[in-house]
């Protein structure tokens, strides 16, 4: 969870920036045209609407494709919204597009298929962190449809499978949505134990998707052999901390990453198929959790045998070195509080980041499972934001840093 709360914190700063990047809208028209990407056609006769993320997503102008595709959007509904979004759902599938006031905009869509295309992986990045009893997997795979010509694959039974070795436990598949933000998906199950699906419709291009999950390390062992049917060109291991030992018949060594107390490792031209394989070793430090409570527990001391003479001789120079501290410690430690990692001050600041992310993603997996409707999903997601963005800002640097930059997919 903790690599996937600073993947979610990372990805709202991400957001921010967009946001104060982009301009406020005018009272002009949104004009484009709607094209098939699959018969090279525009697409006529096919509604549009005009999105902004007001009290959710909400749909402020409409209006129907001409003979040739083309379409123009009243934008006055849109000034003063952060973004807008051109939207049109074609054969069932949404499409957006981002828009700007006076600028043209093309929305492409897709003839769907129900035949599974060629995908590949030109890219994977798997992150493995070890922790007390605890190991956490994260997996980011970009999936690229490559169909000829294109189309949208969709799939009741899914579109994206994959496999977990054995012991992988509570597994989360996300897409990496707009600005980077993760969009939960339910899991369907496959035909063999371990065998995983989800059922997303896959655009032609490229499209992020987050398996993550956690397993028993107590043994002090870890075998990461997860595996996908399609060819992966590069693939990354990354593994902390970097006392680990890694052995793989896969992954070679590229290096440490000493910022994030890391060891990476990288495979090439992996064939479909191919199990992901790395044997994990070692001791690590315990949770925090753990040392929390076993720093609760009793400590007994046993006095080392003082003559009768020395030991009313030696209370009196503590207690004279104790006062002595104690006048020191009361002037310095309105300064020392804030400096220290974890002072009161710092633990309620991180208490209320983690109850915000995990918040966040809470809201993520209501609108995913149906549960909340989507107009009172962004009036809760932005409001979230708006409250995390505020805490971090008055965190201090060490803690925003390790919210924000560390550990982060590259």
């Amino acid at each position: 969870m903790k690599l996937h709360r600073i993947t979610l914190a990372f990805s709202l700063a991400a957001l921010c920036a967009g946001l104060a990047a982009t301009p406020a809208h005018g009272q002009e028209r949104i004009t484009g045209r709607v094209l098939n990407g699959t018969t090279h056609q525009p697409v006529a006769n096919q509604l549009v609407q005009l999105l902004v993320p007001r009290g959710g997503m909400q749909q402020v102008a409409t209006a129907t494709t001409d003979a040739s595709g083309g379409f123009s959007l009243d934008a006055q509904g849109s000034a003063g919204a952060p973004i807008a979004m051109v939207q049109a759902v074609y054969q069932d599938v949404n499409y957006r597009v981002r828009a700007t006031p006076g600028e043209s905009t093309e929305l492409t869509v897709y003839e769907n298929t129900h035949t599974a295309p060629a995908l590949r992986i030109p890219s994977a990045r798997i992150l493995v962190q070890a922790e007390g009893q605890r190991v956490r997997v994260q997996e980011l795979f970009s999936v690229e449809n490559a169909s000829e010509p294109p189309r949208t694959y969709i799939n009741s039974d899914g579109t994206f499978l994959f496999r977990l070795g054995q012991g992988a436990e509570n597994p989360q598949a996300s897409i990496i949505g707009e600005m980077n933000m993760p969009i939960p998906q339910g899991i369907l199950d496959g035909t063999s134990p371990g065998e995983f699906a989800i059922n997303y419709s896959l655009h032609p291009g490229v499209t992020t998707i987050l398996v993550a999950y956690e397993a028993d390390y107590s043994s002090g062992q870890f075998t990461l052999q997860d595996q996908v049917n399609y060819p992966i060109a590069q693939a990354e291991l990354h593994v902390s901390p970097s006392s680990l030992s890694v052995d793989s018949p896969l992954f070679k060594s590229a290096g440490a990453d000493s910022a994030n107390a890391a060891k990476n490792f990288a495979a090439e031209g992996v064939a479909s198929g191919t199990v992901l394989q790395a044997r994990l070793s070692g001791e690590v430090a315990p949770s925090a959790e753990a040392a929390s409570a076993a720093s609760e527990g009793d400590i007994q001391t046993t006095p080392n045998p003082l003559t009768r003479l020395g030991v009313p001789l030696l209370v009196c120079v503590l207690l004279v070195l104790v006062w002595a501290l104690g006048m020191r410690f009361s002037k310095e430690w309105p300064r020392w509080r804030d400096r220290l990692p974890a002072s009161p001050a710092q633990k309620e600041i991180e208490a209320k980041v983690e109850t915000l992310l995990n918040s966040l993603a809470d809201l993520e997996e209501l609108l995913a499972s149906g549960k909340i409707a989507e107009k009172t999903y962004w009036k809760e997601k932005l409001e979230l934001k708006a409250r995390l963005v505020a805490v971090l800002k008055k965190s201090p640097p060490a803690l925003l840093e390790s919210y924000a930059t560390r550990n982060l997919p590259r």
